[in-house]
């Protein structure tokens, strides 16, 4: 079975009040790999090249990630980013936040994304570093991007589990351009997960930390969000996370109508928002007093810094097949922790925490165990319908004398 984890680089704000830590997943993916092989992930050292537009983070264990901002990097923002020494590069979008107070995509906060992406890439080139004989790496080969993934096989407790952890990263700090986020297997990323048999078992998708206005509404704690669309995922996987949790006395809720496949609901969203996008240009252009102006061109920077990286962060096409959270269908489930509203109120972005972390490892392992329990009872009785089949027909060749005389 897989687990896969990934930070969506830049990818905070959605449409109608979405706001997350879209980094959750390769926190806890990494936090399994640090319990397998040991590194210093604190961030020892931040620099800036400022020819080339570029931030370099060192991990204390000699990771090195950069980032680059498409605008340019200040004197100041020099120096702020020298915030990020002695914090986490496992938890990057909490790097950056701490750093700049807050953070967006889609080219608004590219210096704070330029950092998030250093951070993570830090990340995972401190375990290729250190230990170069135990990971399978893959660059993203997706034009404009520059993310990286490993993949390496862990035991959970005498269960063979393979592991992804990925970066979704754009040149320039724009971001979020999330195409081989979850266990969606095309290109250099297919094939590293076909090396080590990620494409064709069950899957955990760890996904991000949010606030989702529809949800959260009524939580009084943070919860966790397990989906598998009824007609699309793995239910089997989900069962296994839900009972998790349930056993760990964790908060949880349940969701099998999330994630609806071949709607074009993002094809739909991206035209809408152009639309919305399109009007306040007509209204700005015949907009004559500085006030007017102001209020719509306000508008126009809250649907760009929010709304829109609910469209920028996924291809139309590769929506309709693995929706929000990349899962290909049939294979998994996704797991994500909501925070409540007095959280968001307060904090304005979600960032994980080493104690978010640490739950959802628990109910992970847990599910792991649950999950592998049920695949091998269902290689048991698959091998026991194909013995039954198997001496069956030999049975049917020694009365009759021929496999044609069986057909």
């Amino acid at each position: 079975m897989g687990i896969f984890g990934h930070a969506g680089v830049g990818h905070v704000h959605s449409h109608l009040g979405f706001v997350q830590d879209d980094s959750a997943g390769l926190a806890v993916v990494t936090s399994f790999l640090k319990k397998a092989f040991p590194v210093n992930t604190v961030i020892e050292r931040v620099t800036v090249d400022h020819p080339t537009n570029t931030i370099t983070v060192v991990t204390a264990s000699g990771g090195r990630g950069t980032g680059s901002a498409r605008r340019g990097i200040t004197p100041f923002e020099a120096e702020l980013v020298q915030r990020a020494v002695g914090l986490d590069a496992q938890y990057s979008q909490a790097v950056a936040f701490t750093t700049f107070g807050r953070i967006y995509g889609q080219g608004v906060m590219e210096t704070a994304v330029a950092l998030q992406a250093a951070a993570a890439l830090a990340l995972i080139d401190t375990f290729e570093r250190n230990w170069p004989d135990k990971f399978l790496a893959a660059l993203e080969d997706i034009p404009g991007n520059m993310g990286r993934m490993i993949g390496a096989v862990l035991d959970f407790d005498g269960i063979p589990v393979s592991l992804l952890a990925i970066v979704n990263a754009t040149i320039g700090g724009l971001g979020p351009d999330e195409d081989l986020e979850g266990n969606v297997s095309l290109g250099a990323k297919g094939r590293l997960m076909n090396k080590i048999g990620l494409d064709a078992v069950p899957g955990i998708v760890v996904e991000s930390k949010p606030y989702v206005p529809g949800l959260c509404g009524d939580i009084l704690e943070s919860t966790f969000l397990i989906r598998a669309n009824a007609n699309a995922d793995n239910s089997t996987v989900a069962a296994c996370l839900a009972e998790a949790a349930s056993e760990q006395n964790l908060p949880y809720m349940v969701s099998d109508s999330a994630f609806p496949r071949g709607h074009n609901e993002l094809a739909l969203a991206t035209s809408n928002l152009g639309k919305k996008i399109a009007d306040l240009g007509m209204q700005l252009s015949s907009a004559a007093t500085s006030r007017r102006k102001v209020e719509l061109v306000g508008k126009l920077a809250e649907i760009i810094s929010q709304d829109a990286g609910g469209v920028t962060f996924m291809s139309d096409s590769l929506h309709n097949v693995v929706a929000g959270a990349g899962a290909m269908p049939g294979t998994a489930a996704v797991i994500s922790l909501l925070v409540t509203k007095s959280y968001i109120e307060k904090w304005k972005i979600p960032i994980v925490t080493p104690e978010d972390v640490n739950r959802y490892s628990v109910i992970i392992e847990s599910a792991v165990i649950k999950l592998a329990a049920r695949i091998s009872v269902a290689q048991s009785e698959l091998k026991t319908k194909s013995n039954f089949h198997d001496h069956t027909f030999a049975s049917l060749l020694d009365e009759q004398g021929s496999p044609a005389a069986t057909h």
